[in-house]
């Protein structure tokens, strides 16, 4: 994403899906988003209204990312979606609404979302299935499935890689255990956190695109 964020062609940023601005805050406090316009939508008022102290200028909207109303039609230059379409009803209309809000000529698209192989195993389930997180409406397994629908609206793909996802083990036992995120205070939950194990057959997809490239 850093690489073509540098390139300082785009003038509007829309992150969509921002929950609580994580992403925001990073590249906000590198200066990113100096005289830049930039918005936001989360479905979630409570983040929204976290992502609006990040920087008083952000346009921050509770809305769907299926059914961006806040944005208008050719407005933005760099959009960034992550680990959020596998959590919408219809990752067709979600891209659909990309196409819309996007400007013609010059923009680019970075998204995230979850890749499972065959063998992909976590400790949760959902649909008799074994999955990442029990609020995933689907878990790509194919390449097709969802760059073909980028395709469907006229996307050209850029890049695309897959990274093996990692987890702390102090993550593991403070969900079986039902402990609240301040209880890493405790100790030993302290001293595996350093500790990292992979997420067999799990992968962060990211996926780069533009539609209508110039070349």
């Amino acid at each position: 994403m850093a690489r073509y964020l540098d390139k300082n062609t785009w003038k509007s940023f829309l992150d969509v899906g921002c929950g609580d601005g994580s992403l925001l805050y990073a590249l906000n406090k590198k200066g990113y988003f100096n005289d830049k316009n930039v918005y936001a939508i989360d479905l979630s008022k409570n983040r929204i209204d976290l992502c609006k102290k990040i920087n008083q200028n952000f346009r921050c909207f509770v809305n769907s990312a299926g059914d961006m109303k806040a944005i208008n039609d050719d407005s933005i230059n760099f959009l960034v979606s992550t680990q959020v379409i596998e959590h919408v009803q219809s990752d067709d209309e979600l891209i659909k609404e990309l196409a819309r809000v996007l400007e013609k000529n010059n923009n680019i698209v970075y998204l995230s979302t979850v890749f499972k192989k065959w063998y992909g195993w976590y400790f949760y389930r959902c649909n008799k299935k074994w999955t990442l997180d029990p609020t995933h409406l689907r878990e790509y397994t194919k390449d097709n499935q969802l760059l073909d629908i980028f395709k469907k609206y006229d996307f050209e793909i850029i890049e695309c890689k897959k990274s093996l996802l990692w987890f702390t083990i102090s993550y593991f036992f403070m969900r079986r255990m039902h402990y609240k995120s301040n209880r890493i205070n405790n100790p030993f939950l302290k001293f595996i956190s350093l500790f990292k194990v992979p997420i067999i057959g799990y992968y962060n997809w990211e996926i780069i695109c533009s539609k209508n490239l110039k070349c």
